[in-house]
């Protein structure tokens, strides 16, 4: 199993917004609820109802939202979890029949998520 890395400085791709977002992690069939407690457009810290053995990728789902993404395990520390979201190209979204939607970064305003 992965820990969650004791670095001093922590390098990120996207900074992360501390947040409390109801989610659910779709491993092998059994949906396992958690909640989001700091989000990016690259990934994100999750804290899990109760101590889990996940599966090095799963689906990811905000269901407010309904939105699923592709995702995989980074580190794993108790009840706690650091997953990366797996980008697709637009033209496999089209091929999943999933509308694509455009990084954040093209959006002129800033949506709340939650």
């Amino acid at each position: 199993m992965r820990h969650k890395p004791k670095v001093r400085g922590e390098l990120r791709s996207a900074p992360r917004a501390p947040c409390r977002i109801p989610a659910i992690i779709v491993d092998r069939g059994v949906s396992i609820s958690c909640v989001v407690e700091d989000l990016s457009i690259t990934g994100c810290r999750v804290r899990l109802a109760g101590q889990h053995m996940l599966a090095e990728r799963f689906a990811f789902e905000f269901p407010r939202r309904a939105i699923t993404v592709d995702a995989e395990l980074v580190w794993m520390q108790g009840d706690e979890a650091g997953i990366r979201f797996l980008h697709k190209k637009a033209s496999e979204e089209r091929a999943a029949g999933r509308p694509h939607v455009p990084p954040a970064e093209t959006f002129d305003e800033r949506v709340e998520i939650g």
